[in-house]
C-alpha cells in the first residue's frame, strides 16, 4: 500500500516538470496575494464579516449567493448544492484543492475543513463554471479560502495579528480564533489556530439530539515574493472530535484531515506560469452509541480513511485581443472503509471499501476575450480521464450466511476497473448593451463519473455520501457517467443606486445517477436482514433542471441599503414521473441595512416557500414555507476592536429547511423520521481585535 501511494504521488510530481520556473526576477512589480480561477467577473464573493451569525459551518453562507444552498446533516457537516446539484456534482476547493471526505457518508465534506471565524472568504461562480476552475464542475465550482495574512509594502519586518472570541445562546457554545503572521515586502511567515465547541442545540419545542460539536484548526504557512513570482508552502490540520449528525446512522467520535500545498506562481516574458502540488490525508471515526441510543442496541462503529494527492500546471498569454489559458491538472484519491461491532459482537467484521482508487488527469484549453461591437466571449475545453478500481472485500459472515457470500463472491470475482473519458465545452457570450446594462449567455456540455460508492457500494448499506434519506442502497459498477447539457440566459444592469441581475437556465442531464428500486433478489433479502425490505440500486436515469435566480438592490440617501437573493430550481425524472431527491424551493434573503462609518445595524428576512415536488423514489416528505428574522449590528471600539452581535431567528419561529436531513436519533425532542428543525432564537456575540 506504501508502495503504491508512493508511485502515485511520483506520477502526480510529473507534470510539475512541464514549466521550469525562471530564477526570481529583480523586478519591484507585485502580484496578488490570491489568484482565483476561472472567470472572476462571473464569481460571487461572500464577505463572511458581513453577515450575521456565528455558525461553525461555513456552508451556511451559501444561501446568501444565488442559486445556492447547503444540504445540513450535523453542525459541521454542511454539503454544498447548487441549482440543485450537491456532494460531488458540485466542485469544491478548500484554499485551492480538492479535499476527499473520509467518511462514506460525507460527515467531513470540503467546507466542515476551515472554521467560520478563519473564513476569508466564500466564492461561488455563478452558472456555468469554466473548465479551468476543475476537473468535474457539472455542479458548478464552490472556492473556500482561508485568511492567510498579507505580505508587507516595505522591506521593514512587521507583525499582524487577528484574534477573535465568539459565543452563542441557542447551544451555549464558544470559538476562540487567532492569526498571526511576519512579513515584509519578500516574506511571509503566519501561523494560525482555533478551537470550537458547542453543546446540542435548542428549537422552538425542545432539543436537537445528537447536535454537539467540538473542532480544533491549525494553520503554518511561509511565502516568499520576488519581483513578480512567488512561491508558498502551507499546511493545515483540522481535528473533529464527538460531533453529532442525527440525520445519519453515526456520529463523528473522531476525525483528522492534514493538507499541504506548494503553490508557485510567476510572469515571464508576457507569460502567466502557474504550478500547484497538494495532498490531504484525513482518517475518521464514527459510531452509533457514542453520542446517542443505538436503535435495538445494534451497535456500530466505522473506521475509513482517505487520501488525495492533486496537481496542477498552467500557463496564460495574449492571443488575439484575449487571453489563452492551457494547463493540465490532476487528483488521485483513495478510500478505505470498515465496519465493527466492538461492544457485543467482536467478530464482526464488514470491509465495505477496500483500497477504492478514483484518479483523474485532465488537460484543458480556454480563450477570453473581446469581440467587435461590444461583444466578449469565453471558449473552453476540457478532456478528463477518470481510473477508477477496487479491491476485494470481505464480511465476517462469509459461509455463513448465503445472501452475503453471493455478494461478496460476485463483488470480488468482478472486473471492477473501469475508465471513462470525458469532453467538457463551454461557450459563453456576453454583449453591452450600453454603461449600465449588458447580456449574458452560455452554453455547456460538462460530465461526471460516479463517485466510489454510486460504483463500488457492493453490500446494501447507507454509505451514499450523504443522502440521508435513511435507504439501504448498493453500487453498479457498470453506472455510465453523467452527460449534462445546459443553457443560461441573463441580464445585469447596475445603476448608480440600484442593481439587479437575473439568470434562467435549463439542464438536461443523461444517465444522471439516482437511486432505483433495487431488482436483485439477493440484494433484497441481504437489505432486509439490515432493515430495509425496499433497498435502492443506484442506476442511470435521466433527468431536467431548470430555474431562475437573481441577486437585486437599492442603494438610497447616505446610509441605508437594501439587497437581496431569490432562488428557484426544479428537479424532474425523465424517465418517471417523479421530482428530483433533496432540492430546494423557491428561497431567498432579503436584507436592510444603515452603516455609519463606525457602527451598522441590519434586519434579515430569511425565507422559502412550500416544497411539494418531492421525490416518491427517496420516500421525501413535503415541507411548509416559511419565514425567519434575524438582526445584527457592529461597533467599532476603537481603531482595532470590532464587536458584532444579533440574534438569529428572533421569534424563535419553528421552521424545516427542507434541505435538512431526516432525524435518526431516539434521543432527540425531534419525533423519529422528522425533518431537522432549524435551530431556535439564537442570541451571539462577537469580539475582534486586530493589529
Amino acid at each position: 500500500m506504501t508502495t503504491l501511494y508512493l508511485n502515485r504521488f511520483a506520477r502526480a510530481l510529473l507534470p510539475l516538470g512541464l514549466i521550469t520556473a525562471p530564477a526570481f526576477a529583480e523586478s519591484p512589480t507585485p502580484l496578488p496575494d490570491v489568484t482565483v480561477e476561472g472567470d472572476a467577473a462571473d464569481a460571487h464573493v461572500i464577505d463572511p464579516a458581513a453577515h450575521a451569525g456565528t455558525a461553525p459551518d461555513i456552508g451556511a453562507l451559501l444561501k446568501q449567493a444565488p442559486g445556492a444552498q447547503v444540504n445540513r446533516n450535523g453542525a459541521l457537516t454542511g454539503i454544498a448544492q447548487y441549482r440543485g446539484l450537491y456532494g460531488d456534482r458540485v466542485n469544491v476547493l478548500v484554499d485551492g484543492i480538492n479535499i476527499e471526505a473520509s467518511c462514506t457518508n460525507a460527515m467531513d465534506p470540503p467546507l466542515s475543513h476551515i472554521p467560520s471565524a478563519q473564513l476569508e472568504s466564500l466564492t461561488v461562480i455563478r452558472g456555468i463554471a469554466p473548465v479551468s476552475s476543475g476537473l468535474e464542475t457539472l455542479g458548478g465550482t464552490i472556492m473556500a479560502e482561508s485568511s492567510i495574512g498579507t505580505f508587507g509594502t516595505d522591506p521593514r519586518f512587521e507583525t499582524h495579528g487577528d484574534l477573535s472570541s465568539s459565543g452563542a445562546s441557542v447551544n451555549d457554545s464558544y470559538a476562540l480564533s487567532g492569526l498571526g503572521w511576519l512579513s515584509n515586502q519578500q516574506h511571509k511567515l503566519y501561523a494560525a489556530a482555533s478551537r470550537e465547541t458547542g453543546n446540542d442545540a435548542d428549537f422552538a419545542d425542545g432539543t436537537i439530539r445528537p447536535t454537539s460539536y467540538e473542532r480544533t484548526h491549525y494553520a503554518l504557512g511561509y511565502g516568499m515574493r520576488f519581483g513578480t513570482q512567488t512561491l508558498a508552502l502551507d499546511l493545515a490540520r483540522n481535528e473533529a472530535n464527538d460531533s453529532g449528525t442525527p440525520s445519519l446512522p453515526m456520529d463523528i467520535v473522531t476525525s483528522t484531515t492534514d493538507t499541504a500545498k506548494l503553490d508557485w506562481r510567476g510572469t515571464w516574458s508576457g507569460t502567466t506560469l502557474h504550478a500547484q502540488l497538494s495532498d490531504a490525508q484525513s482518517d475518521h471515526t464514527m459510531d452509533n452509541y457514542s453520542l446517542r441510543t443505538p436503535p435495538g442496541g445494534n451497535t456500530r462503529r466505522a473506521i475509513t480513511d482517505a487520501s488525495g494527492v492533486g496537481y496542477r500546471v498552467d500557463a496564460g498569454f495574449g492571443v488575439a485581443s484575449g487571453t489563452l489559458t492551457l494547463g493540465l491538472d490532476g487528483h488521485m484519491a483513495d478510500h478505505n472503509a470498515v465496519v465493527r461491532d466492538p461492544v457485543n459482537n467482536p467478530n464482526l467484521r464488514v470491509v465495505s471499501f477496500n483500497d477504492v482508487q478514483r484518479d483523474r488527469y485532465g488537460a484543458f484549453g480556454e480563450w477570453n476575450g473581446a469581440l467587435p461591437a461590444g461583444w466578449g466571449l469565453d471558449l473552453g475545453l476540457r478532456y478528463t480521464r477518470v481510473e477508477m478500481n477496487a479491491g476485494a472485500v470481505d464480511h465476517s459472515m462469509y459461509g455463513m450466511n448465503a445472501g452475503v457470500t453471493t455478494l461478496e463472491d460476485r463483488f470480488n470475482n468482478a472486473d471492477r476497473a473501469r475508465n471513462d473519458n470525458n469532453i467538457d465545452w463551454v461557450a459563453q457570450l456576453s454583449h453591452a448593451l450600453g454603461e449600465q446594462t449588458s447580456l449574458v449567455g452560455g452554453v455547456a456540455r460538462k460530465v461526471r463519473s460516479p463517485s466510489y460508492q454510486e460504483r463500488y457500494l457492493w453490500l446494501p448499506m447507507e454509505a451514499t455520501a450523504g443522502l440521508a434519506d435513511g435507504n439501504n442502497y448498493v453500487g453498479d459498477i457498470g453506472l455510465d457517467p453523467e452527460v449534462s447539457h445546459q443553457v443560461e440566459l441573463g441580464v445585469d444592469w447596475r445603476g448608480t443606486h440600484a442593481y439587479v441581475s437575473p439568470r434562467a437556465f435549463y439542464r438536461d442531464v443523461s444517465n444522471y445517477i439516482q437511486g432505483t428500486p433495487a431488482t436483485d433478489p439477493t440484494v433484497i433479502m441481504v437489505s432486509s436482514g439490515n432493515g430495509d425490505a425496499t433497498p435502492l440500486q443506484f442506476s442511470n436515469v435521466d433527468a431536467t433542471l431548470y430555474g431562475i435566480d437573481t441577486t437585486a438592490g437599492v442603494h438610497f440617501g447616505t446610509y441605508w441599503s437594501i439587497d437581496g437573493v431569490l432562488s428557484y430550481v426544479r428537479g424532474e425524472r425523465d424517465d418517471v414521473s417523479d421530482n428530483l431527491y433533496r432540492v430546494y424551493p423557491l428561497s431567498g434573503t432579503l436584507a436592510v441595512k444603515y452603516a455609519r462609518d463606525r457602527w451598522s445595524l441590519s434586519g434579515q428576512s430569511e425565507f422559502a416557500a412550500r416544497q411539494d415536488k418531492v421525490s416518491s423514489t427517496n420516500s421525501e416528505t413535503e415541507t411548509a414555507g416559511y419565514a425567519v428574522f434575524n438582526v445584527f449590528g457592529d461597533v467599532k471600539l476603537g481603531s482595532r476592536i470590532t464587536l458584532a452581535a444579533g440574534v438569529a431567528n428572533l421569534f424563535d419561529t419553528l421552521y424545516r429547511e427542507h434541505t435538512a436531513g431526516i432525524n435518526r436519533a431516539l434521543d432527540s425532542d425531534v419525533a423519529l423520521g422528522d425533518r431537522i428543525p432549524g435551530y431556535g432564537r439564537n442570541a451571539y456575540a462577537r469580539l475582534r481585535y486586530v493589529w
